[in-house]
């Protein structure tokens, strides 16, 4: 990228607008799973049926992150991010003026991987434009977009269901889209120059050349950060069949086992995003203490685990109270593991890895958790009930604490030594 019109900059202007654009795609992203209860009735399908769109999203944006995130050095990033929201706004507004459930699928299919687009290359573009003192920042303030892109969702989808016009969530999301889309199109190279013209100006030409998450940093990973990598994508799967099964399906549970309104049911599980935004936060300060990436994230399942433990005897006990503490806590560390995985860990490793490649291959694997999340946590509620659901949350959770030792192993033959080879 070539600086142009030099000026006084900083890169609080573009971190912001990355903000913007993520957190808005939220609006078109997670509105099927805050009105799933209001979907089930209206076009009369069980769990399983209703969980098939998010299903179908999921599998399409964690391949696309993948492949885009293989492929996003070579897009134009301000023609890339307006058509990636204009696609979504146009396929939301379908959903809303269409009442036939068989084609939902196949529009959130489509929105899926028109989404996917966003976020290897948001990474790529903050990891190429910012300063290496603005890293922590933007990493604390984008790792919030998706709790409070959520909580918007959420709360527009309460509203909506009070109101029993549940497609209103469909029509907003398409008017939030395209209006920051036209944002976007206009304010992306001004954004981009004032943080580019920090970045010349704080960075050294040495540091400069090996913080531009490109080609060079590709080459020169290490065997230690190779086995970080495939430990923290198989962390990242179940790190969302977690996060996002709360999210989709904390409503149903709410309302089947507590008799709650639909309205009721989805503004208590707005306290999941509200606490949630505090995630990226906690990873940081976790990050701090255990520096180690996959012991970092083997410590947050084992205190999921034994929160789990509390939700099920909660469940038991018909107690909403412990069973809410327990869900907010479990998002809160889920969420956390979710930002150490793909963003922070691109981000403060662009020295040694490319950060929109990795990004999207991390979000990737983390998003298949989430497709398996929405149909199979649906299908297992409706053969075993949400006891089945929880147990096998908490299975799931053990086994990473499992591979965790496994880890441990293989480091030392690595590495030749216990310590952490990655910082």
């Amino acid at each position: 990228m070539k600086v142009k019109n030099p000026g006084k900059g900083g890169a609080g202007f573009l971190i912001f607008l990355v903000w913007l654009v993520y957190a808005t795609s939220y609006l078109g992203k997670v509105n099927y799973s805050a009105n799933i209860t209001q979907i089930i009735d209206f076009y009369q399908v069980t769990k399983a049926e209703a969980g098939l769109p998010p299903t179908f999203f999921f599998f399409a944006y964690g391949v696309g992150q993948v492949v885009n995130g293989l492929l996003c050095k070579r897009y134009p990033i301000k023609l890339t991010i307006f058509v990636s929201l204009t696609l979504s706004s146009l396929l939301n507004l379908t959903i809303a003026v269409s009442s036939d459930f068989g084609i939902v699928k196949w529009l959130w299919l489509a929105n899926g991987f028109a989404l996917s687009l966003l976020w290897p290359t948001l990474i790529r573009l903050l990891s190429e434009s910012l300063a290496t003192s603005e890293l922590g920042k933007s990493s604390v303030v984008v790792g919030t977009t998706v709790a409070c892109g959520t909580l918007a969702a959420y709360a527009l989808g309460a509203l909506f269901a009070f109101l029993n016009r549940f497609k209103l969530s469909f029509y907003a999301a398409a008017f939030a889209d395209l209006l920051v889309a036209g944002i976007w199109l206009f304010s992306y190279q001004k954004a981009t120059n004032m943080a580019l013209i920090q970045k010349a100006r704080e960075d050294a030409p040495e540091e400069k050349e090996t913080a531009n998450a490109g080609s060079k940093a590709s080459g020169t990973m290490t065997k230690p950060v190779i086995l970080s990598i495939v430990f923290l994508c198989l962390f990242a799967i179940v790190t969302n069949l977690v996060k996002d099964g709360l999210t989709t399906w904390v409503p149903s549970v709410l309302k089947e086992e507590y008799a709650l309104p639909d309205a009721i049911a989805i503004l208590l599980t707005l306290i999941l995003p509200i606490v949630a935004i505090f995630g990226n936060a906690l990873a940081l300060a976790v990050h701090k203490k255990i520096p180690d990436y996959i012991t970092h994230s083997c410590v947050c399942f084992a205190a999921i685990s034994g929160i789990l433990g509390v939700i099920l005897w909660s469940l038991g006990a018909k107690i909403m109270a412990a069973m809410l503490v327990g869900l907010i806590l479990t998002n809160l560390l889920a969420s956390s593991i979710n930002s150490l995985i793909s963003s922070i860990y691109p981000m403060f490793m662009r020295k040694q890895l490319n950060s929109g490649m990795f990004a999207g291959i991390l979000n990737g694997f983390c998003y298949l958790g989430s497709t398996i999340s929405s149909y199979g946590l649906g299908s297992v509620a409706d053969k075993h009930g949400w006891f089945g659901v929880f147990w096998l949350l908490l299975g799931v959770c053990l086994f990473c604490c499992v591979i965790w030792l496994i880890y441990v192993i293989l480091r030392s033959v690595v590495t030749g030594k216990a310590k952490s080879p990655v910082n």
